[in-house]
């Protein structure tokens, strides 16, 4: 009897590790969408990034910036829109400057809600017109 409920408590102990494992490695935010997305060329200067992830972040902590090839153009403000009521919790709307053909990269760093930050970057072209 002592070893069903020996065995039974480190079975329920393996589940409570495996639970917090698979918490931690749900807590970095990922990109499930872009607009534009990685690597995408356009015919067209797009008027914002709008990014989405996987998690809920805190938006006032999100950093963004324009690179081009090697150094970076502009940094990026995050608007208000953002932080509205009814705003996705995972989403950001980072407009753009006007841009002349050519390749860009905008390059971000943001906390999710659980106190991990995730930084990548979303490449994207310019084409030139026809």
């Amino acid at each position: 009897m002592v070893s069903l409920i020996g065995e039974f408590a480190f079975k329920v102990w393996v589940l409570l590790v495996l639970e917090a494992v698979m918490t931690a490695a749900w807590g970095h935010a990922v990109i499930v969408e872009s607009s534009p997305a990685d690597q995408e060329v356009l015919a067209q200067v797009p008027e914002a990034i709008v990014l989405r992830f996987n998690v809920s972040i805190e938006k006032s902590f999100a950093q963004a910036s324009l690179w081009g090839t090697k150094d970076r153009l502009k940094k990026l403000s995050i608007p208000e829109s953002n932080f509205a009521l009814e705003a996705d919790p995972a989403r950001l709307y980072i407009p753009l400057p006007s841009l002349a053909p050519g390749p860009y990269q905008v390059r971000y760093k943001i906390l999710a809600t659980d106190g991990h930050t995730t930084e990548g970057v979303i490449r994207f072209i310019i084409s030139v017109p026809q």
